[in-house]
């Protein structure tokens, strides 16, 4: 194929890209740091369209120079770009891992995370092991932003050879209509990359799976094929294609949120606007591009990659320390530009720039950038299993699971649902506490899992069906929550439903999705003549339970059982205004409080009498538990006659 004549990005048109790489890393600092940002996480999107792009037009440029590509210069240059400042990074992290955070869970899962990450599978390693993006877990493990690496990385080792052979069918085909081969076939790709997505590849594997995200890197690709091939647009069509990108893209970061399903439908979002904001800088200078390219754009930019590396470190140490501070993060996404300048500056810039020549040569560079990482999270590794876990006084088994749940133990002696579309539904307990029909339902998530106990402590005799579906979402999706409302129908017998879910996990009352699934559960309940009891929540803690039970870090010794009620107070206040808001209008409906069990006037507890009330950040233990229902019973006749007399 001859050489494209747009094929080779000019210096401007960097620039602009630059500051796409800019927008992208501020969002998702944004985002990480608290800032209000809901949607700040798809600016990992915006860097895999990007990638796709840039790569795919100097993969083209090679081949219309050499008539072919060059894997040792494409995987050397991968190696040189990504992997030095990514081991400074994991250095410095499992160092700070070691001293600031606790030694159950996040050390551990921060450690393996940075040997995944060395090796490009911290994707895996994540998934395998710490699990949902937005959960507890994730937000303590100090290498979980290099899941997007990894992805990268893993596409890399595809592109070139999959470029090298459609590119070597299409000339086959002539120069005119040759580049349509690799056109077609990476189309094809990306529309079964998407597919996959609908197929239903199971979280949170399909967040961080090369597979669901491949199509967002094609979609570079193709755009990158086209520009290289297709002549340009008329010229007033850029700067209106870039307002539509950046509108879109603006749009995205505030509409999207933890609870929206990503990636999906709405992953369409940030993708669709990066290519449009791609294309307005192809035409030269316009109102979009002019702003993306300005200086301080570029700069940060140029820094993206090191920003990216060192902002999400800093922000989990800072929450470790100051756990209970809305500003902690803030400033060390603030702080983390420092090591992130000297990185660019003495790692990335240099590298970069490095000659490398010979098969020997190579291998000592390689071998010099990998170690030392490996080294390092080996040897913290090693410091974890002989050193720290007998200073904390723990035995492997405590290190991993201290205290026992309550929803641990919820499924002792559970009869399992027989009703098919239940046992499809709940991906939690689902069962019934006694033979025969149930006459109350407890319905939500882990949180109603964790009063299962202490509702039949309470009520021996009664017949207690619980439908529990972990999900963001109540009960997964609208579809999922008329679903219950039919299985109560198809019930005579249940003459009570109690409904218990991990409400306003942002910490500013019910999420539009919470709202709207509650509105549909209760109001189907309330047709069928059913009294529904919504519980407020227990409070929800910034700290894993052992840092009240042991010395939280090696740096910070404080042990925190209890915290000023003030912290908690926005949420549970938004919880209940929104909760009335939501059954104020419902016949039969009602809000319980058990919020106040685990707090009195002044304080939150997460233990009393030197008993645990909570097993983890959230979940309560069977002490807990306790509390909880019977702190509901005596403020609540109704709902103690309710389970007392259901019929």
């Amino acid at each position: 194929m001859s050489s494209p004549p747009n094929s080779q990005p000019t210096r401007a048109r960097l620039r602009d890209l630059q500051g796409l790489r800019a927008i992208a890393v501020l969002a998702v600092m944004a985002g990480h740091a608290g800032l209000g940002l809901s949607g700040g996480f798809i600016g990992v999107d915006v860097f895999f369209v990007l990638s796709g792009f840039i790569i795919t037009l100097m993969l083209l440029r090679e081949h219309a120079t050499t008539g072919t590509i060059s894997f040792r210069r494409f995987y050397i240059r991968r190696i040189k770009r990504l992997a030095p400042a990514l081991a400074v990074t994991s250095i410095a992290t499992v160092l700070l891992a070691l001293l600031f955070l606790s030694p159950l869970g996040p050390q551990e899962t921060t450690f393996k995370t940075a040997l995944g990450a060395t090796f490009g599978v911290a994707n895996w390693v994540i998934a395998a092991g710490t699990g949902d993006y937005f959960g507890t877990a994730a937000e303590r493990n100090a290498m979980l932003h290099t899941w997007s690496l990894a992805v990268e990385e893993q596409f890399y080792l595809v592109l070139p050879a999959l470029m090298l052979f459609t590119l070597a069918l299409g000339s086959k085909i002539g120069k005119r209509c040759g580049w349509l081969v690799p056109f077609s076939i990476l189309g094809l790709l990306a529309i079964g990359s998407l597919a996959s997505i609908r197929v239903g590849t199971v979280f949170p594997l399909g967040y961080y799976g090369p597979v669901t995200r491949a199509w967002e890197f094609l979609a570079g690709c193709l755009l990158a094929l086209v520009i290289a091939h297709v002549r340009q647009l008329p010229r007033i069509l850029y700067p209106l294609l870039g307002l539509v990108g950046l509108g879109l893209m603006l749009w995205g970061l505030i509409a999207i949120t933890p609870e929206t399903p990503f990636p999906g439908k709405w992953t369409l979002v940030p993708v669709v606007a990066t290519l449009l904001l791609i294309v307005a800088g192809q035409g030269g200078p316009n109102i979009v591009s002019g702003v993306l390219s300005t200086k301080p754009m570029v700069a940060i930019g140029d820094w993206s990659y090191s920003l990216y590396l060192w902002h999400w470190p800093f922000i989990v140490v800072a929450k470790a320390i100051w756990p209970f501070s809305s500003m902690a993060p803030i400033a060390a996404a603030a702080v983390s530009v420092i090591p992130a300048h000297l990185s660019y500056r003495y790692v990335e810039e240099p590298f970069r720039h490095l000659q490398v020549r010979g098969v020997r040569q190579v291998s000592r560079v390689v071998a010099a950038i990998l170690l030392p990482p490996t080294a390092a999270a080996m040897a913290a590794w090693l410091v974890f299993a002989q050193i720290l876990t007998p200073a904390f006084g723990l035995d492997e088994a405590s290190a991993k699971d201290p205290l026992t749940p309550a929803e641990a133990t919820a499924d002792a002696g559970l009869i399992p649902c027989r009703d098919p579309l239940m046992l499809q539904l709940a991906n939690g307990l689902c069962g019934t506490t006694r033979t025969g029909a149930p006459t109350v339902l407890l319905a939500g998530d882990s949180h109603a899992e964790h009063l299962l106990p202490a509702l039949t402590d309470a009520f021996p005799d009664l017949n207690l069906e619980i439908i529990s579906v972990r999900s963001p979402k109540p009960f997964g999706s609208s579809a999922g929550a008329q679903a219950v409302v039919d299985y109560v129908a198809r019930q005579p017998n249940i003459r009570a439903v109690v409904y218990s879910r991990n409400l306003g996990r942002d910490g500013r009352g019910l999420s539009e999705d919470e709202e709207a699934g509650m509105r549909l559960t209760v109001e189907g309940m309330s047709k069928l003549g059913r009294p529904v009891f919504v519980l407020d929540d227990n409070p929800l803690w910034p700290l894993d339970m052992f840092s009240c039970t042991h010395r939280f870090s090696l740096a910070v010794p404080g042990i925190v059982c209890e915290w000023d009620r003030d912290y908690f107070a926005p949420r549970e206040s938004a919880i209940r205004e929104d909760l009335n808001g939501v059954l104020r209008d419902i016949e039969g409906a009602k809000v319980v409080e058990v919020h106040g069990a685990l707090c009195d006037a002044n304080v939150c507890r997460r233990a009393q009498d030197g008993e645990p009330l909570y097993s983890d950040a959230n979940h309560v233990t069977a002490v807990g538990a306790a509390l909880m229902v019977s702190y509901a019973l005596e403020r609540h006749p109704d709902f103690q006659a309710a389970l007392s007399h259901p019929s």
